[in-house]
């Protein structure tokens, strides 16, 4: 038979296991979660600060094509027309392979110099 001590001990360990185990796994949990929720946040700094240095700047607020005044036949052929949304001196460096000279002295590639 059971001393009043060991049934009070019992007691205690009963509701240990019943109440203080389940709350210190939840404890861990959340701390788990929140050591991964840093983590994740930590990568994505790191992601975004390399897609920064990646962008592709697009193209300023004027168009070489309108600036240069250059005829509808002209346009259909320039590498910088058919994609408007990169800058025209970026497209036409890689096309060419080489940046063009009368790109040095528009005032389009003034305003964001080459990031290629």
């Amino acid at each position: 038979m059971m001393s009043g001590s060991q049934a009070m001990l019992t007691m205690v360990l009963l509701f240990a296991l019943r109440c203080l185990v389940p709350l210190v796994l939840v404890i861990g949990i959340g701390y788990a979660m929140n050591w991964l929720v840093d983590r994740w946040e930590a990568e994505a700094a790191v992601a975004e600060a390399v897609g920064e240095q990646m962008a592709v700047f697009t193209q300023p607020a004027g168009n070489c094509w309108a600036f240069n005044q250059c005829a509808d036949e002209l346009r259909e052929g320039c590498p910088g027309f058919k994609q408007q949304m990169t800058p025209c001196w970026l497209v036409r460096t890689r096309a060419e392979g080489h940046l063009p000279d009368d790109c040095l002295t528009c005032p389009i590639y003034k305003e964001v110099p080459s990031f290629a």
